[in-house]
């Protein structure tokens, strides 16, 4: 009750001194219109989670939902950063500055959310920062993180940018610099979880995470390791081979991404039905060594039409990279990129031949007039300075659309 008072407390003017987190929640009210909507606040959030989860008072757990929702709707960027000015702005489009700490204390609040609701929209979430926002703040030789990380810019070193923080004999240490390796870390807290999902409600052993590596955990009495073989993002297909380390029964929940309209999945060759996009899949049967799940995504083209200041633009993603040109993979300057033509837009994929490092993921395609644009994974963009852009110009793209639960990204299908 201390704290939760404490949240709503004023001075002597009668101005607040804290988020008033609670209330506003309860309320309905946007996070961006709350007393303190600014990226510090989402630690006393959380806190406020671990209070529902110490009484069981509904009103910490609606309170929390409300603004991790609030946020997705108002406040994420196209590369799933958070903030604009280290706050929230109520603007997606908003080009201020999105900062490395911002977006790890979004990731952070988004972990926390997929373990209360088991909903795997949150964690499409977490795959759309950790994979464009995560990774691009990160630079190649992993010396150093940014401060900001911008959707349309470039990317600088955090020790140049929030140089006031250098001290004596560590210039590069900062509060972006020893936030960043979160982004990666935070990983194993929500890869692979045991538990309930929204959509089945029944314990099992949930995939949240795809790429290549190994994951282990216990579910039904065992021992069970799952190793996938696959290149996702950057290839749509996956080979997941589970290994009990005894036969057991227990259900195996795959993510499907709400981008993801035709997923194929079979096991031990044979093609499973009825798989929906924006949940997950339970596969319940007695699992042994050798089992093997393939699963393959649907990666045609996705688009999320810009409004405000990004009005006439348009970011573009392949499953979910958002894609970015860059300077250093192009001829053509940052205010001169070729008109695209969405209904008639064929990528396909080439390699780089020139200096390190070499991006993840390059895509070449032509414009409406015939000319050449090659595009990168948003994580690759922008490393060693060179100015990108994520907002680009396709015809015939629709309009906008406006945010709904089901599709928090925005997209359609180019």
């Amino acid at each position: 009750e201390q704290i939760v008072g404490e949240f709503a407390a004023m001075d002597r003017k009668g101005l607040p001194l804290a988020g008033d987190y609670l209330n506003t929640g309860v309320a309905g009210q946007p996070f961006h219109e709350t007393p303190k909507p600014r990226w510090e606040s989402l630690h006393p959030v959380m806190g406020m989670l671990e209070l529902y989860w110490l009484t069981d008072d509904e009103n910490c757990r609606t309170a929390f939902e409300h603004i991790w929702w609030s946020i997705v709707e108002n406040d994420r960027h196209n590369n799933g950063g958070f903030s604009s000015g280290e706050k929230a702005q109520g603007n997606p489009y908003h080009p201020g500055a999105i900062e490395t700490c911002c977006t790890v204390a979004w990731m952070a609040a988004s972990v926390e959310m997929l373990r209360l609701t088991g909903d795997a929209r949150v964690a499409d979430e977490l795959e759309l920062s950790t994979l464009n926002s995560g990774l691009g703040l990160h630079s190649h030789s992993g010396r150093w993180v940014t401060y900001n990380t911008p959707m349309d810019g470039v990317r600088k070193a955090s020790a140049h940018e929030i140089v006031f923080q250098a001290r004596e004999g560590s210039s590069e240490l900062n509060c972006c610099s020893v936030n960043g390796p979160r982004a990666l870390g935070m990983i194993s807290d929500w890869a692979l979880m045991t538990g309930a999902t929204h959509s089945t409600q029944k314990d099992g052993l949930i995939v949240n995470w795809y790429g290549p590596g190994k994951m282990q955990a216990q579910v039904a009495g065992t021992t069970v390791t799952l190793v996938q073989d696959t290149d996702y993002p950057v290839e749509p297909s996956v080979v997941l081979r589970v290994t009990p380390k005894r036969a057991t029964e227990f259900a195996l929940c795959l993510r499907i991404p709400g981008w993801s309209q035709r997923t194929r999945v079979r096991v031990n060759g044979e093609t499973v039905p009825g798989v929906k996009a924006g949940g997950y899949l339970r596969l319940d049967r007695r699992w042994k060594r050798g089992d093997k799940v393939e699963l393959r995504f649907d990666f045609r083209l996705h688009h999320w039409v810009g409004e405000r200041e990004c009005k006439g633009r348009t970011s573009l993603y392949r499953g979910p990279l958002l894609l970015t040109y860059d300077r250093r993979f192009n001829d053509c300057d940052p205010d001169d990129v070729p008109v695209l033509e969405a209904k008639k837009l064929r990528l396909h994929r080439v390699e780089w031949t020139g200096q390190a490092p070499a991006p993840e993921l390059l895509l070449r395609c032509t414009d409406t007039k015939g000319r050449q644009l090659t595009l990168c994974d948003f994580a690759s963009a922008g490393e060693g300075g060179s100015p990108y852009r994520t907002w680009l110009r396709l015809r015939h793209v629709g309009r906008a659309r406006r945010f709904s639960r089901n599709n928090p990204l925005r997209t359609v299908l180019s």
